[in-house]
Parts: C-alpha cells; sequence; structure tokens
C-alpha cells in the first residue's frame, strides 16, 4: 500500500536535481493513528521509512525497494496533533542496481528521523 493521500499527503516540494524537499502534512484520520495509538496518535517509525521511500522514488522516477538501512535514528517523536506538518528532505546518489538515499524528516523545532540506506530498483 502506498502511504500517500493514506497517511500523509504532499502540500509542497522543492528539488534540486538529486535532491529535494518535500512539505508533508500528516493525515490524523488514518487507520494507521487507530491503533498506533488510540486517543494518543504516534507516527510509527516504519510509516516514516515508507515516507521516506516515496519520496524517494518520486524524486528518482522509479519503483524502489528497501535492501539496506545503513542509518535510521528517531529522534523525537512525532505525532500529528504535535507536528502535524513536517518537511521529507532527501537526497539521492546512484549506485550499482540502485541509489543511496540519506534523508531527514524535520519541523521548524526538531528533527525527528535520520536516515541512510541503499534502495535498488
Amino acid at each position: 500500500m502506498l502511504l500517500e493521500n493514506n497517511y500523509y499527503r504532499i502540500i509542497d516540494r522543492h528539488s534540486d536535481g538529486m535532491s529535494a524537499v518535500y512539505r508533508i502534512a500528516f493525515l490524523p484520520g488514518c487507520d494507521v493513528y487507530r491503533g498506533h495509538f488510540p486517543g494518543r496518535p504516534v507516527c510509527p517509525g516504519v510509516c516514516n521509512i515508507g515516507m521516506i521511500k516515496e519520496c524517494a522514488m518520486m524524486l528518482t522516477g522509479k519503483r524502489l525497494w528497501i535492501s539496506t538501512i545503513k542509518q535510521c535514528r528517531l529522534t523525537a517523536v512525532a505525532t500529528p496533533a504535535v507536528c502535524p506538518e513536517v518537511d521529507v528532505a532527501v537526497s539521492v546518489s546512484p549506485t550499482d542496481g540502485g541509489f543511496t538515499v540519506t534523508a531527514t524528516i524535520t519541523d521548524t523545532e526538531k528533527t525527528y528521523m535520520e536516515y541512510k540506506g541503499d534502495m535498488i530498483v
């Protein structure tokens, strides 16, 4: 399942060749939040990784699969109530058969995730 328009929607995008910043709005009515956690919804790390992957696919124009996660640091808890909008900054560099992807999820006050890994086509 693609998370775009289910878990989040893109409000804005600025790209510069092999990097882009996507302004994302979390969709608090998403079923994910009913199970994670009812009454106190939290953005699951796995969904944020999926969101980074989808942003990398939009940037490259290719269908990608995560092959290796080299670093995934959750540095703060994101919630649709506290941070309804975030920036997903994604940079890609070509490798044999795919891309190395570096990304952060931030708002004006916090960094929520730092990510680096390889994705294959």
